[in-house]
């Protein structure tokens, strides 16, 4: 049976000089020592509805034929680790996030709807309803430092700390859009989890939403900034978008391929799927407690994805969780090592290399 391992590539984010070499790290972990098996209890609260703080408009808005595809029909989840926050030591994040996105959602109001499908096409339409999201606050008996330094997707505990099961496929239709979860640790710092309709938002749209719920949480005045602005504002912004994307011809042409074959899914046997999320901007989701240590997928289901990371030293980089059979993993390390070494990017001293090898749940460390 295949093992989980994740394999972490760091290097500099800006070119090294002519004559130099960027750092590089790479490390794995197997099921056997990763971090995902920490178990530790969870407390969860009742499950709420928080919906929008004031009214908000009713309607009907469609999906389009890329949005409402089957194989987007799924909650992809996301996941924030803050340590906790000297002058921030009075506030409760639970309430602070609440009340943000009660504000957030009257701006984002189709969030707080339910999706409906219309037959007998199967198109997806959100009514939106104002009922709201799920919100769910939880105590974790576990230290920020009991976690390790090295978070990555599977996070640990990640079934504790989302109040829905992980799924690649998932009943979208007539339920709550967005799920969110936010546990308090014993240290004082907060994890944030949710769960979001993959048909409503790809990761630029979803940290969109959340820069929001920030700005909000943050109380930084008039925000998000669109909301300084008439909507017509808004509007514009999105025609002049769409119409950029209409003279490039891709998206009209991913739209009419689908609409003409009603919405095919792309095959997912045999297929490497890679999501890169580096410039998404996970990293800056501040809720005022400072950047998080990690921000971005709780899992490493459906997709590899690549995201912004640090090492142990704190160097930039990007980490690149996979998942490989153990004696893949091996052999994965070792021709890395090689071309590493022939790129230059480690010196090409083996008893060096060698006593870089760590026995144990990491693989290895260039």
């Amino acid at each position: 049976m295949p093992t989980i391992s994740q394999v972490t590539a760091h290097s500099n984010l800006n070119p090294a000089p002519t004559g130099s070499h960027s750092k590089v790290f790479l490390w794995g972990k197997s099921m056997a020592g990763a971090p995902s098996l920490i178990s530790f209890p969870v407390r969860r609260g009742e499950r709420q509805l928080v919906a929008p703080a004031r009214p908000t408009p009713y309607g009907f808005k469609m999906l389009s034929d890329i949005d409402d595809q089957d194989v987007l029909r799924f909650y992809r989840s996301g996941i924030f680790f803050y340590r906790g926050n000297a002058p921030r030591a009075g506030l409760d994040p639970v309430k602070v996030i609440r009340s943000a996105l009660a504000e957030a959602l009257v701006h984002f109001h189709p969030l707080a709807g339910r999706l409906r499908e219309l037959q007998p096409t199967r198109k997806l339409v959100v009514e939106c309803t104002g009922e709201g999201v799920v919100f769910v606050e939880a105590d974790a008996d576990v230290r920020m430092d009991d976690l390790g330094d090295s978070l990555a997707p599977p996070v640990p505990c990640y079934d504790k700390l989302l109040c829905e099961p992980e799924s690649p496929t998932a009943v979208v239709v007539d339920r709550p859009l967005i799920y969110f979860q936010v546990t308090r640790l014993r240290c004082g710092g907060f994890i944030f989890g949710f769960q979001i309709c993959h048909c409503m938002a790809d990761g630029t749209g979803i940290v969109q939403f959340l820069t929001a719920l920030t700005e909000f949480a943050r109380g930084v005045p008039g925000a998000p900034t669109l909301c300084r602005r008439p909507f017509g504002y808004a509007l514009q912004l999105l025609l002049e978008a769409k119409a950029r994307a209409s003279q490039e011809g891709y998206v009209q042409s991913v739209a009419s391929f689908n609409a003409a074959r009603r919405r095919p899914p792309f095959p997912k046997a045999r297929t490497y799927l890679i999501s890169d999320v580096t410039q998404a901007g996970l990293l800056a989701v501040d809720f005022g407690w400072g950047r998080p240590l990690y921000g971005g997928p709780a899992t490493i289901m459906l997709a590899t994805f690549h995201l912004e990371g640090r090492n142990e030293a704190g160097d930039a980089g990007i980490l690149v969780p996979m998942r490989l059979p153990a004696p893949a993993m091996e052999g994965l390390k070792q021709q890395v090592r090689k071309e590493l070494t022939a790129y230059g990017a480690i010196e090409n001293d083996g008893d060096k290399i060698n006593s870089n090898l760590v026995p144990g749940p990491v693989l290895a460390k260039l």
